[in-house]
């Protein structure tokens, strides 16, 4: 699995953004969260879980967007009781960035319980 990196000494305060969502989802959500980034950073880590799933075959992926563009290579799987690391494809986040969070669902009737999100990053 990937890990977050370390970031080298003086490289800037490090800051985790948790996202914990806690309710029921049963569909695609657009926009389920949406924040200023207060300042510039380096996106070091993003991952995610979801505390339970059910229906048939359920899938959910979480995206993170700067600007409406996907900071990650792809939307992040999510697996009911295991934390998943998503990759990287952008780590330059600006200066109040807005930074979205959407939910992807598919199966027969899926559910995703308390679904978690952590975003890693260092100052810039």
């Amino acid at each position: 699995p990937t890990q977050t990196p370390n970031v080298a000494v003086g490289a800037g305060q490090v800051m985790v953004f948790p996202f914990h969502f806690s309710r029921q989802f049963t569909a695609t959500v657009a926009n389920v969260a949406r924040f200023q980034m207060p300042q510039p950073c380096q996106l070091i880590g993003a991952g995610a879980s979801a505390r339970a799933s059910g229906g048939t075959s359920p899938t959910l992926t979480i995206d993170v967007l700067a600007g409406g563009t996907s900071v990650l290579a792809s939307p992040i799987p999510v697996t009911a009781g295991a934390f998943t690391h998503g990759a990287i494809k952008t780590d330059t986040i600006a200066d109040e960035a807005v930074i979205t969070v959407s939910f992807a669902i598919g199966g027969t009737s899926p559910t995703w319980d308390d679904p978690v999100l952590l975003l890693t990053c260092a100052r810039r």
